[in-house]
């Protein structure tokens, strides 16, 4: 039998309600000690009732009680919603751990969920990142895997590598034929060929995916003083870095969060590149450098006395021409933007600039993204096994028994994939991000 676990579900500290979550075997004897009534909550009805700790009234409080298999967790659920004076919340938690209940681990309520099939491992990685998404679009494509968008794509192609395994051990165990015939052949292989279409597609995928969970990162660079700083506080209209006329303000990472175009994007404002002896500046230069080959767009900055710090090899860069109120641009490079920060000019056209270099990240509504490094990994593998599998059909004579081992890893990975099976390592890797009260 598990424990009977038990956390506030909603942010600490003053509010109008708080929300208080019991899940286990014990969760409705437990509501009956609180609020001193003999008799349980009925399913899905709120029921206002006082509660009492230490056998003193402290708060009228709104039960809901969510009966096992139909609850979130797929156990004996209650929901508390007292006021939201945090001594009343502990109050409440301390009495239920004083019957014998304990506090929920983080991401426990949504591991029990996946423990009891409520949802699958990718449905339950879609709770964690939907809560932590950074834009509405992130959080409408969360919100699609949630409701079983990627489970529904991935079961398709397990439907058809579960036929072409079948077929293969019918021919084994059944057929008198010594060969497949090539009938029986084009079947599996056009099979195997759609099952290596999809996984390709999800593999693609990810860098949509991960774009809209983790965000972009985008470095504004240049030497000293060509105004990077104040072309990041016009571009997200906060004034966060300090600006000044002195070259070398910005001897640090600023950075900021924010959102363009749906996506996510994490701006920073990096130190003057230039050959310096201070060596406050010197680390402010390195760790520039350092964000620069994790940037995915650099935004390199210059005027007419300072050229364009030189970034070899670096696909995703804007050049901005600044200051151009005091003299415009005369170079001979079409792809330069011509800005001046200072009096608000050329910006419209740098963000457009920016979401064309981002535009490749937009995606339909309808379409499926795989989100995380572990997704990546699993579907990485299936397409493997899967393309292994129909390369050995070039083999003369066919190695069948090769193509379907190859076809049975490839349905183990889909397994592994959904959280059919899975690990202890895995589980604790994907659920230790979670908060405590989900």
């Amino acid at each position: 039998m598990e424990d009977t676990i038990v956390s506030q579900a909603t942010p600490t500290g003053f509010s109008a309600i708080s929300l208080i979550r019991i899940s286990g075997d014990k969760a409705l004897t437990f509501s009956r000690k609180l609020s001193n009534k003999k008799t349980n909550l009925k399913h899905l009805k709120p029921t206002k009732l006082a509660i009492h700790v230490n056998n003193k009234k402290i708060d009228e409080v709104v039960f809901t009680a969510f009966y096992a298999p139909k609850s979130y967790t797929g156990e004996d659920v209650v929901e508390v919603s007292c006021h939201g004076n945090p001594n009343i919340s502990e109050s409440i938690i301390n009495e239920i751990i004083s019957f014998g209940g304990r506090l929920a681990h983080p991401g426990e309520y949504t591991k029990r969920a996946f423990l009891n099939g409520k949802l699958d491992l990718l449905q339950a990685e879609s709770v964690g990142l939907l809560i932590k998404s950074k834009s509405i679009d992130a959080a409408e494509r969360q919100t699609k895997n949630l409701l079983g968008g990627i489970t529904k794509k991935i079961n398709k192609v397990k439907s058809r590598l579960l036929f072409c395994l079948s077929t293969l051990e019918f021919e084994f165990d059944v057929s008198e034929e010594e060969y497949l015939t090539n009938e029986t052949v084009e079947k599996i292989k056009k099979a195997l060929k759609s099952c290596e279409t999809e996984t390709s597609r999800l593999k693609e995928s990810f860098i949509k995916g991960h774009a809209y969970t983790k965000g972009l990162k985008i470095s504004v660079i240049g030497k000293p003083n060509v105004g990077k700083s104040t072309l990041v506080n016009k571009l997200i209209n906060i004034n966060k870095s300090i600006t000044s006329d002195i070259p070398g303000t910005t001897r640090d990472l600023i950075i900021t969060e924010t959102t363009l175009d749906g996506i996510p994007v994490t701006l920073i404002d990096t130190a003057g590149i230039h050959n310096t002896k201070d060596k406050i500046e010197k680390e402010g230069i390195k760790r520039s450098l350092r964000e620069i080959k994790n940037s995915d767009i650099i935004i390199s900055v210059f005027t007419n006395t300072d050229q364009p710090v030189d970034i070899k090899g670096f696909k995703k860069q804007i050049l901005v021409y600044n200051k151009e109120d005091l003299q415009p641009y005369k170079g001979t490079k079409k792809t330069v933007v011509s800005v001046s920060a200072k009096k608000e000019s050329g910006l419209d056209a740098l963000k457009q600039n920016i979401k064309e270099k981002i535009s490749f990240l937009k995606t339909n509504t309808n379409e499926s993204l795989i989100t995380t490094i572990r997704q990546k990994e699993a579907v990485d593998s299936l397409n493997l096994h899967i393309t292994q599998s129909l390369n050995h059909f070039t083999n003369k004579p066919m190695a069948l028994e090769i193509i379907a081992f190859e076809i049975r890893t490839a349905i183990s990975k889909i397994d592994l994939f959904t959280g059919k099976t899975t690990t202890n390592d895995i589980l604790k890797k994907v659920f230790s991000d979670f908060c405590v009260g989900k």
